[in-house]
């Protein structure tokens, strides 16, 4: 009888101690991003999200275009539901899958580019859309994270860009609405760049996980206004550890 006990206890001690090592993997796989911190900032200034997007890719070992079609098919064999392309544009080898949602589109892409020595490829995932709110928030860092654990043997960076306009001329957004946006994400400024209608800043900001090294200084927040049009409107792109869209 004693001996039974021994054994269940032993046999619970290792059921438990499995669920540690599922739980912590599973914790250690979850990734958060930070649109939602960057969202935040925006609408406390009573600025309208127009666009957001997350970016993010990993360096693979291709030396030939046998190997990138090999690539192209394992990853298309993982995801046959995408919409799926294959392009050349300027000796560049591309594969696009495409999948749209409602709230977001995902694209994954395998793309080579030919060099001297052997080809330099990557595996790019991106997730971009329109419409931000707190539940969109919960099925990207749900999505983000699934693709993170399956496409990438790695943990690359993610940019974060997010999108957005004051109804308020630039010269009254600098003057107020950026300074108190500085404020709300604990950023510092780094370097600035002033023009007429456009104004970019670098900054740190602790409140953001994602960073990437600089030569001078710590860097994760780049902000980008600009006069919109003839009216009084000024757009803002703010994006971690640096912004990666057109503005």
């Amino acid at each position: 009888m004693k001996k039974n006990k021994t054994y269940f206890l032993v046999i619970g001690i290792i059921i438990c101690f499995v669920f540690v090592i599922i739980g912590n993997k599973m914790v250690s796989a979850t990734v958060t991003t930070d649109l939602e911190k960057l969202a935040e900032a925006i609408k406390n200034e009573k600025g309208k999200i127009t666009g957001w997007s997350l970016y993010t890719r990993e360096t693979i070992d291709i030396s030939s275009n046998e190997e990138w079609l090999a690539q192209v098919q394992r990853v298309k064999k993982q995801y046959p539901a995408y919409d799926w392309k294959l392009s050349t544009e300027n000796d560049e080898l591309i594969a696009s899958g495409f999948s749209k949602k409602r709230d977001y589109v995902e694209t994954i892409k395998i793309l080579s580019t030919p060099t001297k020595n052997q080809p330099q490829s990557y595996l790019i995932y991106e997730v971009k859309g329109t419409v931000w709110n707190n539940q969109i928030g919960i099925k990207i860092n749900k999505r983000i994270s699934e693709k993170m654990e399956v496409l990438f043997k790695q943990k690359p960076v993610v940019f974060s860009c997010i999108k957005g306009e004051f109804s308020d001329k630039i010269d009254k957004v600098l003057s107020s609405k950026l300074s108190n946006l500085m404020t709300s994400l604990k950023a510092k400024e780094e370097e600035a760049l002033m023009e007429k209608d456009f104004y970019s800043i670098s900054a740190y900001s602790s409140k953001l996980e994602q960073s990437i090294p600089t030569r001078n200084h710590s860097m994760n927040m780049q902000i980008g206004l600009r006069k919109k049009g003839l009216g009084a409107n000024t757009s803002i792109v703010i994006g971690t550890p640096i912004i990666t869209i057109e503005y």
